[in-house]
């Protein structure tokens, strides 16, 4: 084979390899546009949220007179604390403003035993004549660590009452429907481990808020 036979070989074996190697794309897209209004706004299951009766007064105008038990001591001069996240409902009555609460972050400092936190925050609905009745789930989404039998124990009322395992990932609870006005009391039961020096045990539990009666959230 001559030098220009073999020059035009290796010219179409780099052109095949380059096809070979090429990449090609068929290109979609979307776009979207979130719009976002005040607390005041806040309607519906927007309107739900983490409430203290004893943080607020005046709240029980519109809410059950619960949370009541957010600052008990539990020993010594020790106390639970309770750390609220951002206002996701608010409304104004006789000029004073009333606020229900994204999230909250409990603090309870115990010792070893068991020990029963009644009481500790609520969670509430407020709305007005015509507003849908909402559908609330608990789904724990991170489990307790050096505690036993840990239970979220959620009351409406004082006759239903639905507890939560903190150990069982992606436990949740049925449905529990509030109407305006309406709330649920949160109680914490556990029993610390014993241990030789202090722990910190964590956990974490999403609710979840629909006006559609027969949709919950997905695992």
């Amino acid at each position: 084979m001559d030098r220009r036979a073999l020059s035009l070989l290796l010219v179409a074996v780099v052109a095949l390899a380059s096809v070979v190697n090429a990449t090609v794309f068929a290109y979609r897209w979307l776009s979207g546009t979130v719009i976002i209004s005040p607390a005041t706004a806040a309607v519906g299951a927007a309107c739900t949220g983490f409430y203290s009766a004893a943080d607020q007064s005046g709240i029980t105008q519109f809410l059950p007179k619960l949370g009541t038990n957010y600052d008990a001591q539990t020993y010594g001069g020790n106390k639970i604390t309770v750390t609220p996240g951002k206002v996701v409902c608010q409304w104004t009555d006789d000029n004073k403003n009333y606020y229900l609460y994204e999230s909250i972050e409990v603090s309870i400092p115990v010792t070893v035993g068991s020990w029963y936190i009644q009481d500790f925050y609520a969670f509430g609905y407020n709305g007005t004549t015509g507003s849908p009745t909402v559908y609330v789930y608990f789904r724990v989404e991170d489990t307790a660590e050096y505690v036993t039998t840990p239970k979220l124990i959620i009351w409406k009322g004082t006759t239903t009452k639905v507890e939560l395992n903190l150990l069982t990932p992606g436990a949740m609870t049925s449905a529990i429907s509030l109407s305006p006005g309406e709330a649920l009391r949160l109680d914490l039961y556990f029993n610390a481990s014993s241990t030789i020096t202090t722990v910190t045990a964590t956990f974490r539990v999403g609710v979840y808020v629909t006006q559609e009666p027969n949709e919950s959230p997905s695992p």
